[in-house]
């Protein structure tokens, strides 16, 4: 990334984030954050940490999401929330803070996502530069070194139309559900600018037959990734949430006027939202 677009990407980071601390200010959605972005299911953390209570408040729009500090116990760094939208003037959840490695667990819902965009689709690959054609899907925005490589694509977190493909990718805890047979990691086998520019990654089917060796069938889990054009945005779950995070803190840290540093970790969450929307994001952590 040059500097002139690393600095221009910044001052829109920026701007997204002081609109968003008004009070009173529209709700801010998941579509309208930068990406690359680390996030955070604050639905799903407040089962994580209190399973007793669940998500005890429901589908209640008025009521508070549950945003405490987030402590990496790896290194000890602490990372607080800043609440944004309409939720700025609440505090947080700031007398708590809670221990969180974001552990994948299978069957579980996860908690930690990596929100990324489309920036080359299918039909733009370049025979004999990129993958095969068979099996090259998408290159997208999310450098496989925020993961360290090791991150799997999922349903996601907001059911939008791909292209000109409607699929509902996620209901709950489906948004963390794998999408069977794609991989995800670097450019691949090509020489071109496009194909190995370093801070970019690459969604692959896994066997060279392409779809029809990799599809599961199952409920068309991962047909849609078939349909991603620029600019559809996607979310993966990386193997070490925890790692990945701090990666995003090296990464992204911006330096405001007010000496406070956006690291491009945010929390969303979807109650009170109408089925099937988009969540809403609620806080950044920094």
């Amino acid at each position: 990334m040059n500097h002139l677009h690393r600095r221009l990407t910044r001052t829109i980071v920026q701007a997204i984030i002081a609109t968003a601390t008004i009070p009173g200010t529209a709700s801010l959605l998941l579509s309208d954050l930068p990406t690359p972005s680390f996030i955070v299911d604050t639905q799903a953390l407040r089962r994580l940490v209190r399973p007793s209570v669940g998500d005890d408040v429901g589908q209640d729009a008025s009521a508070l999401p549950f945003v405490p500090s987030i402590r990496c116990p790896e290194t000890g760094v602490v990372l607080r929330p800043s609440m944004i939208a309409r939720h700025a003037n609440y505090s947080g959840s700031d007398d708590i803070t809670v221990d969180c490695s974001f552990d994948v667990v299978e069957g579980q819902p996860a908690v930690g996502y990596i929100h990324s965009a489309v920036v080359r689709a299918r039909e733009e690959a370049v025979p004999g530069e990129d993958d095969p054609l068979s099996t090259f899907l998408a290159e997208i925005d999310a450098d496989p070194a925020l993961c360290c490589g090791r991150a799997r694509l999922v349903l996601g977190l907001n059911n939008h139309h791909v292209g000109g493909y409607y699929w509902a990718r996620s209901a709950g805890a489906g948004s963390s559900m794998v999408a069977p047979g794609v991989s995800f990691g670097s450019g691949g086998s090509g020489n071109s600018i496009a194909s190995v520019k370093s801070d970019r990654g690459v969604l692959r089917w896994m066997n060279d037959d392409g779809p029809e060796a990799c599809n599961s069938n199952d409920g068309k889990r991962s047909e849609w990734v078939n349909f991603l054009r620029r600019g559809d945005t996607l979310q993966l779950v990386p193997a070490d949430g925890q790692n990945s995070i701090l990666r995003f803190r090296e990464r992204f840290g911006i330096r405001m006027d007010d000496f406070s540093s956006s690291i491009r970790v945010f929390g969303i969450s979807s109650r009170g939202r109408p089925m099937g929307s988009e969540p809403e994001v609620v806080c950044e952590w920094r």
